[in-house]
């Protein structure tokens, strides 16, 4: 497994010897490190990052930075990176040795991964489908079987909620402080990230005073920078369909995702609209949402007289 994922740099004492680093090896991490996060704001093809200080020094320019849609684009980023490694390295004969040594409850033979039910139940929820759904799982001793897509996709949510607390647990003026030779290029980078932004505005604002919790809970993880599951894309985009918004506009709702792209999400609505596929795709029943974590229904009381988003919305407009 790659370890640099666990040795990343988080105290300031540490980090900034290689700021302040006149090596050549040093230097270079912290090059790699602004050409990442440049491509990260472009959305290029990733420079790959493929040492410890290289990312540590990234995580600090984006604690810098201080964009939650840019830092959520580098979590997802990663994530992905994490996936794809472990997809193609856990049949690997010293791998089992490996995630033992880092300490993650898993037990491997074969295809077959056994891992610890408590940890499960801490990186499954942000993952839309059956197969992570607690109720469908087998308990074997206080441990659950998974194949490795399940395995893998557990696994990348765990790296995203590391990466995230360390991102967490760095001072922001103390990174400020690490990267004060550097505050030009971070304010650059800044002001280029919110123009590429910027354009991609819905022309209206949204008004949402009649839409239901989990529509409003999908729009704040976006605006916030996050990356909702796939269930709640689908949702949002076929709900404001249904209440009459234009497919650009629900394209721009979208743009805050941390791995938007254009011409993907385009293609997607025009796809669930029935734009290009011939079919007008509905929003999932609540018992759907509810049953993928994706029910927001609080102590809402027009939530428990409902069965689906719409009804919510055409219920709330009537009064």
């Amino acid at each position: 497994m790659n370890s640099m994922y666990f040795d990343i740099i988080s105290k300031y004492d540490d980090i900034i010897k290689i700021i302040n680093s006149n090596k050549i090896d040093d230097r270079n991490c912290v090059i790699n490190a602004q050409a990442y996060i440049n491509s990260l704001i472009k959305h290029e093809d990733r420079l790959a990052i493929n040492d410890n200080k290289s990312l540590s020094i990234a995580i600090w320019f984006l604690r810098c930075i201080d964009e939650p849609q840019l830092t959520s684009r580098f979590l997802i980023d990663q994530r992905d990176i994490f996936k794809n490694y472990i997809m193609k390295t856990a049949r690997d004969e010293d791998f089992p040795d490996l995630i033992r040594n880092l300490g993650i409850p898993v037990f491997i033979n074969g295809n077959n991964y056994k891992m610890d039910f408590s940890f499960f139940a801490s990186y499954n929820k942000r993952i839309s489908g059956y197969k992570y759904r607690l109720v469908y799982q087998s308990l074997d001793h206080g441990y659950i079987n998974l194949d490795i897509e399940t395995f893998s996709n557990i696994m990348r949510e765990y790296i995203v909620s590391r990466l995230l607390n360390i991102y967490n647990s760095i001072d922001k003026d103390q990174a400020i402080k690490a990267m004060n030779n550097y505050i030009n290029k971070i304010e650059s980078m800044r002001r280029e990230f919110k123009e590429s932004i910027r354009k991609y505005t819905p022309s209206g604002k949204i008004r949402w005073e009649n839409f239901p919790p989990c529509i409003k809970a999908y729009i704040n993880e976006i605006n916030d920078g996050g990356n909702p599951a796939h269930l709640a894309r689908l949702t949002l985009a076929t709900f404001l369909h249904h209440i009459g918004m234009p497919n650009d506009e629900i394209v721009k709702v979208f743009s805050g995702t941390a791995d938007f792209d254009e011409n993907s999400a385009t293609y997607q609505v025009n796809h669930l609209t029935g734009k290009i596929s011939g079919t007008e795709y509905s929003p999932p029943k609540c018992d759907t949402l509810r049953s993928n974590h994706l029910c927001f229904m609080d102590d809402d009381p027009l939530c428990r007289q409902v069965k689906h988003p719409l009804q919510y919305y055409m219920k709330k407009r009537s009064h």
